[in-house]
């Protein structure tokens, strides 16, 4: 009987053995993935907790930390599943629940994550966590007083939490409430003195106030606390920036690259200080390994062909090779019928290299496609002109686009021979239809985490979007203002008609764009336009749907260029919405101005000279027929029209606001757009984020 019981015995005592050496072995693999937790390595904590989960599928804390890491891997998806398994072997707690809260915010799922947080509230009514989950909610919504309650009620159960005190310091601080931020900061920093990221918050907000020497004091105190705080060496690394100290910004960026060389906020900051120093190949060859890591970094991208534009000559053969990003956005755009977006990829493509005939030749094609026949024309005539180049030193591809317009070339002018330019011996495209006068001011933020000069480069790649409108001049103020005195100061020196304001703010997945539009002549604000974007290109579609908003608010506006009898040619053709049937106001030169209030423009009864009903329009150019307002003939060369009357309506269109929204809408060579192209984010339901919200969301 024993010989029989022994084996029995043998095998569950191996099954035994076996069992524990598997859970040392998950224990292991979890204490090793807890430590690279510790360090922020998430991927090598995260392989770390799958070998465990292997070891033993049924160990809950490995679950719930590599929930953990999906989510500071922003997998929120993936963290969501982690955590259904998570709530299989650990039921109901309170920190778990928290977590499934804060990824369902994540994932805009605000509605569950409130019924969450209230959960946890009802079961464990001090539970502050709940209460910081339930305040981003309301920051989500808008609702700032409300997250301050929350984070109010927080602190009341908990006097010294550092999250509370620091979430309200930021919060404070982005409302304009400076004092009552200094507050918490300094509450924070005799609670827990020995916390690097408190001083890290406190180097923030100094910096954001402008004061970048005890910005960079705490910055330094955070560091002397834990050397390898990566975030406060970025941070010191723009504080230092800001304070023109560029050789030190350069010696920081270094020590970081040599830790990761893929830490890309490293090397663009090292860029701009190269730049700032004059080192402009240092700086290009910096922006471009940057580019290398991030391709899709559009603010880095724009910061490197800003440069690329304005120092290098442009036979440079390097620009080909930056320029075919563009090609290639393009033409994934072309594929899929985007239009809008193709043809501003291509122009940015040629911003960078103009000489490129392939290039000029497939953004020409993109024009042909609206049937725009004398812009098109005009591109193949620029490709032609490419016979003073050596042809043996162009690509097969070049020679072969370059051969091959010559037909088209001949087609198109036979076509020519019948328009309006041709019947008025005038060129189209050598017109000055420069009717708007435009300043671009903005204004600066002072504790960039992402991108330090942003609200730079978002103002000139706004100003280059407007290079191809031929009705608009806009000047960019290379320095930020410091607001609106500023800025009305320096548009009435300039004359300018209209002056924006803009501020541009980015967080790690949105941008957002706040404009405000004032009458350069009385200061009067006459629009606001507020943008966000988030997804992929949010960069480049918030600058593309800022020209648009801006574009609407400009009324149609020309001017007579030749007059025969009562035959008269103006300056507007079907890229203005001119056909048939249109009417004109003619104005007296001189006589028309910005209305006072609102977008428009207004002139005096007297002015009015006639009216003129287009009976031809070209792409460029309208001929009509001039009807005089009175016996005596007033009207010249030079003088100006208004659209008065549309034929789709018939209706009158008010002097004081004949905005172009009685026109198609047109992009920037006045090709018309479908409205489909004209979607925002709030039109397909996403939610804008407070910029600030990243940075809450990031203390510990």
């Amino acid at each position: 009987m024993k010989k029989k019981f022994l084996p029995v015995l043998l095998f569950f005592v191996q099954c035994i053995f076996l069992a524990e050496a598997q859970n040392f072995s998950a224990l292991k693999h979890y204490q090793r993935g807890r430590d690279f937790e510790a360090e922020e390595d998430w991927y090598s904590a995260g392989e770390e907790f799958h070998l465990a989960l292997q070891e033993n599928p049924a160990f809950g804390e490995a679950w719930l930390e590599l929930s953990k890491v999906s989510y500071e891997l922003n997998d929120f998806e993936l963290c969501l599943s982690y955590i259904e398994n998570t709530e299989k072997y650990i039921k109901d707690r309170p920190d778990v629940l928290n977590l499934k809260g804060m990824c369902l915010i994540s994932l805009r799922r605000l509605e569950e994550a409130e019924g969450v947080f209230k959960e946890i509230l009802k079961k464990y009514p001090n539970n502050v966590e709940a209460r910081f989950g339930l305040a981003e909610i309301e920051l989500y919504n808008g609702s700032f007083d409300k997250a301050q309650s929350f984070y109010l009620d927080a602190l009341k159960r908990q006097g010294t939490n550092r999250k509370a005190l620091l979430s309200l310091a930021v919060l404070a601080a982005e409302t304009g409430k400076t004092d009552l931020s200094e507050n918490y900061i300094r509450q924070a920093l005799k609670s827990h003195p020995s916390e690097s990221e408190v001083w890290y918050f406190a180097s923030y907000l100094r910096a954001k106030n402008g004061d970048f020497v005890a910005a960079e004091k705490y910055a330094r105190d955070a560091l002397q606390l834990n050397g390898n705080y990566e975030q406060a060496y970025l941070l010191l690394s723009s504080i230092l920036y800001e304070q023109k100290k560029y050789a030190e910004v350069i010696d920081i960026c270094d020590y970081l690259i040599d830790k990761d060389r893929n830490t890309v906020t490293a090397w663009y900051l090292k860029g701009l200080a190269l730049y700032r120093q004059k080192k402009i190949d240092l700086a290009i060859e910096a922006f471009s390994t940057a580019l290398a890591i991030e391709p899709e970094d559009e603010i880095l991208r724009s910061a490197l062909e800003l440069i690329i534009d304005e120092n290098l000559p442009l036979e440079d053969s390097r620009r080909s090779v930056w320029a075919q990003y563009h090609v290639l956005k393009a033409r994934e755009y072309s594929r899929f019928f985007k239009g809008e977006q193709a043809r501003y990829e291509y122009q940015r493509a040629l911003k960078i290299d103009p000489n490129s005939i392939s290039t000029r030749s497939e953004f020409a094609r993109e024009i042909y496609k609206l049937g725009q026949n004398e812009l098109y024309l005009n591109q193949l005539l620029f490709i032609k002109n490419r016979e003073k180049v050596d042809l043996n030193g162009l690509s097969e591809e070049e020679r072969y686009e370059y051969t091959k317009t010559n037909d088209q070339i001949e087609a198109l002018s036979s076509l020519q021979k019948y328009s309006l330019s041709a019947k008025w011996n005038v060129e189209p495209f050598y017109l000055d239809k420069t009717r708007w006068n435009l300043g671009l001011y903005y204004t600066k933020n002072n504790a960039s985490l992402l991108h330090p000069d942003c609200q730079e480069i978002a103002a000139e790649m706004a100003r280059e979007s407007f290079n191809g409108i031929a009705v608009t001049a806009v000047n960019v103020e290379k320095n930020p203002v410091s607001g609106f005195g500023e800025a009305f100061s320096a548009a009435r020196k300039n004359s300018q008609d209209y002056f924006i304001l803009m501020d541009f703010e980015e967080s790690e997945r949105e941008v957002c764009l706040d404009a405000f539009v004032y009458n350069g002549r009385n200061g009067i604000q006459v629009a606001k336009i507020s943008l966000f974007r988030t997804g992929n290109d949010r960069f480049s579609s918030i600058i593309r749907s800022f020209r648009r908003k801006i574009l609407d608010i400009l009324p149609a506006r020309g001017k007579i260029l030749a007059r025969n009898g009562n035959e008269v040619l103006v300056d507007m053709g079907k890229n203005e919405g001119m056909e048939a049937g249109v009417v004109l106001d003619v104005i007296k030169k001189g006589s028309i101005r910005t209305a006072d209030s609102a977008p428009g423009v207004a002139f005096e009864e007297k002015s009015l000279l006639g009216q003129i009903e287009i009976e031809r329009a070209d792409e460029e150019i309208s001929q009509g027929i001039l009807k005089q307002n009175s016996f005596y003939d007033r009207v010249n060369v030079g003088d100006e029209v208004l659209v008065k009357a549309v034929p789709e309506t018939g209706g009158e269109v008010p002097a004081e606001r004949r905005t172009s929204d009685t026109a198609p809408s047109a992009d920037e060579n006045g090709n018309s757009y479908s409205r489909s192209e004209k979607l925002t984010a709030e039109d397909l339901g996403l939610i804008k984020t407070p910029v600030f919200l990243d940075l809450i969301r990031k203390i510990y």
